[in-house]
């Protein structure tokens, strides 16, 4: 024989005796070994020595006796007692029909969870407000509590409560990444949009104009229909309210747009000097601040309470912006209220959460009281946006409050 051929003979012998070695998968170890080593683990036996003397891992030790454990199967033990180095116990005698239960070695703390309080405080959120979700609840009780509590807590208390879980739809899958886009600063754009809503058998429209930047709602109005005129009307108000925004951003509406002519709208934004954006055609995802408004008039208003009169529903409306505006956080502004960026107050509001979030369970019930938020204006109440003093020959103009010096004036 060749020394070629006396190599590759010893080749092929080796390669033959490695199959050998290595048994099928999911069948290297035996009924028997398997039952060996739950009897030493519940026996007291360190995991290590059980793998060496078997020759598996103690990763397979540990998923054999939790798959006993589930399956009520794991063996008595001898004294028993529980392991302290495998934490293990032996499962309780059956009669053969019931399932044991799986035991746990984790201490059980008296004082873990939340308490009355707090329960109190969740449940009453998501009876003001039902189709809020445990996240949105926890923003709440952040921002005006000052508590830090989990998600998860919150929605096992709505579970226990029998409240089902709020689902709310995801993102549409498109062609194009979504993209979020925030205004600088307050009065940069205010979106406007219309949508129908019924009081009793009658067909109304709503009208709402909101702060892009601070999610404030500056305006609204329940009409007949969705008009220019009154468009315009509210435009007015809000601007004598909230003053001037330096752009409008809209769908293409007819009372906002026309396709040849100009409307009544847009001949106001220009005597105003304000500019007007437009959403794409048959693109509705330009306007999702917005829709977010009126999505919650509708499930949060309209679809628990039922109006007998237009003149109600309008009641309603005003109570439930100053509600929005005031008292109610909003995540897409981490968790502050659209009256804390509008008003220029969310760094204080923010180091404010932030402290009492800080503080531990057992202050919480002497923080019930205590509220964060500024108390709106009521819906009758003046207040003086822009006005101009002249006082001798100097000239200031005051915008909310803030004094800015113009000037000399001449004779």
């Amino acid at each position: 024989m060749s020394r070629t051929g006396s190599v590759d003979s010893r080749r092929r012998s080796h390669r033959a005796t490695k199959r050998v070695k290595q048994p099928a998968k999911g069948r290297r170890f035996t009924p028997e070994q398997r039952a060996e080593a739950l009897r030493r683990a519940v026996g007291g036996e360190r995991r290590l020595d059980i793998a060496a003397a078997i020759g598996c891992t103690t990763e397979a030790i540990r998923g054999w006796v939790n798959g006993a454990k589930a399956s009520g199967t794991l063996p008595a033990a001898t004294n028993g007692t529980t392991n302290g180095s495998n934490g293990v116990k032996a499962a309780p005698a059956t009669n053969g029909t019931a399932e044991a239960a799986p035991q746990t070695s984790a201490p059980k703390d008296p004082g873990s969870g939340l308490g009355e309080h707090e329960v109190a405080a969740i449940l009453g959120y998501k009876k003001k407000h039902p189709s809020m979700g445990p996240a949105q609840i926890r923003a709440q009780l952040k921002r005006f509590l000052g508590w830090r509590i989990s998600v998860k807590a919150i929605a096992r208390t709505l579970k226990r409560a029998g409240f089902a879980t709020v689902h709310r739809g995801g993102r549409p899958v498109g062609d194009e990444h979504p993209r979020r886009w925030e205004a600088p600063h307050r009065n940069s754009v205010w979106q406007l949009d219309f949508t129908t809503l019924m009081v009793g058998s009658e067909r109304v429209w709503l009208l709402v104009v909101e702060d892009d930047f601070s999610r404030f709602v500056v305006g609204h109005r329940l009409c007949a229909s969705p008009t220019t005129e009154v468009a315009v009307e509210v435009m007015r108000e809000a601007i004598r309210l909230h003053g001037k925004p330096e752009r409008v951003y809209t769908d293409r509406g007819a009372a906002f747009t026309a396709w040849r002519d100009i409307t009544g709208f847009e001949v106001f934004l220009d005597e105003q000097l304000i500019d007007h954006s437009l959403r794409r055609a048959h693109r509705p995802q330009g306007g999702g601040k917005i829709e977010a408004v009126i999505g919650t008039v509708q499930r949060e208003l309209w679809e628990v309470v039922h109006f007998e009169s237009v003149a109600e529903a309008e009641q309603a409306l005003v109570r439930f912006f100053v509600e929005y505006n005031h008292r109610r956080a909003h995540l897409g502004i981490a968790g502050l209220v659209p009256a804390d960026r509008y008003y220029g107050r969310w760094p204080e509001v923010t180091a404010e959460m932030d402290a009492q979030s800080r503080r531990r369970q057992g202050a919480h019930a002497a923080q019930q009281d205590r509220r964060l938020f500024v108390e709106a204006p009521g819906p009758a109440e003046r207040v003086i946006v822009l006005q101009l003093v002249v006082s001798g020959d100097q000239a200031e103009l005051c915008v909310l409050g803030r004094r800015i010096q113009l000037g000399r004036v001449e004779a």
